[in-house]
């Protein structure tokens, strides 16, 4: 993996919530997802081609291996490192075997620039919120030591509430555990996640708190029950800057790709 000058900006491309599967044909509520996150990545790649791309979680939506292949492939095409983290769909060890094969790292840190990007795995197996393990808080808890000047971390499940009580009754569990270890830590600059299918941007003192669309489907904001929103799929650009700045903007690509059921209820 090249490691950018330290004198230099970064571009981060945080995708999420791809929801692949095995048949490339596959849908998601009517739309096809291969395709989506094709367009997405296309898209994102034209208009800023970034440093590294970072999908955070709900990678493959049936947990298949062909499906973590399909990411991989896609992740290739943007001609630059990629990593990923797990979500509550993944089938974390089918996930590590295949894209680790492909060099795309599935967790810890990564080092670039002057910055260390964390990567949490905050996945309950079988159920749908979040938790962090006791060994995933001590890897978080030796990451922080001896670090780059500036740091950034990702998970999957939102560690904050984000205004809509269905998806906050599955979000991360354990959240003060995690702002315990970094809220006096000046050197941490924010979290990012997934999970919530739309953009959320708050603050906890010094920390930016950043949630991103999602590939595919978006979920209606601030509602208790669950709705999809008019949105085509996205993506949050994040600008890492030499100094310790982050910067970033969602985006999403042009129109809504046909074929989602509007109406639907639920998946």
């Amino acid at each position: 993996m090249n490691n950018p000058r330290q004198g230099s900006d970064l571009h981060i491309l945080q995708v999420s919530d791809c929801h692949l599967y095995a048949d490339p044909a596959g849908t998601l509520l009517g739309l096809n997802t291969l395709d989506a996150l094709q367009q997405v990545l296309s898209s994102a790649c034209a208009q800023t081609p970034p440093d590294m791309v970072v999908v955070t979680g709900d990678l493959a939506h049936d947990g298949s291996k062909a499906g973590y292949h399909s990411l991989a492939k896609a992740l290739a095409r943007t001609h630059c490192p990629g990593a990923a983290i797990p979500g509550n769909h993944d089938h974390v060890l089918s996930m590590k075997n295949v894209l680790e094969k492909h060099r795309i790292p599935t967790g810890g840190t990564i080092d670039l620039g002057n910055w260390r990007l964390i990567l949490l795995n905050s996945q309950v197996p079988g159920k749908e919120h979040g938790h962090l393990s006791r060994n995933e808080l001590e890897m978080l808890d030796d990451a922080l030591e001896n670090a780059p000047p500036h740091i950034l971390i990702f998970l999957h499940h939102q560690p904050v509430p984000v205004g809509s009580s269905w998806l906050d009754n599955i979000g991360l569990d354990n959240g003060q555990e995690l702002f315990s270890r970094i809220k006096d830590n000046l050197a941490v600059k924010g979290v990012v996640w997934g999970h919530v299918h739309q953009p959320w941007e708050g603050r906890l003192g010094h920390l930016q708190l950043l949630a991103t669309p999602s590939t595919c489907i978006q979920f209606s904001p601030r509602q208790d029950a669950f709705g999809l929103d008019a949105l085509p799929p996205g993506w949050r650009m994040l600008t890492l800057g030499r100094n310790g700045t982050l910067q970033s903007e969602v985006h999403h690509i042009p129109h809504m790709p046909k074929g989602l059921i509007a109406d639907s209820a639920g998946y």
